[in-house]
């Protein structure tokens, strides 16, 4: 079954969050190889979804 969604609905409006680049690498454990990518790529300060997109997915840390 499907529905139809409107837009304006789902959006919230206003300013969306910024981040440092080198501190999210740092409190989600991206090494620092990586981290200097991403600063290259998208420079010292970048959105969330910016952040999630392109960094490298980390293998999950079993017990």
């Amino acid at each position: 079954m499907a529905y139809h969604v409107d837009n304006r609905q789902v959006r919230v409006p206003g300013k969306k969050p910024v981040y440092d680049v080198s501190e999210y690498c740092r409190r989600n454990g991206i090494d620092k190889a990586e981290a200097r990518k991403l600063v290259k790529a998208l420079g010292q300060f970048a959105t969330h979804q910016e952040l999630t997109m392109n960094a490298v997915a980390r293998p999950p840390k079993y017990r």
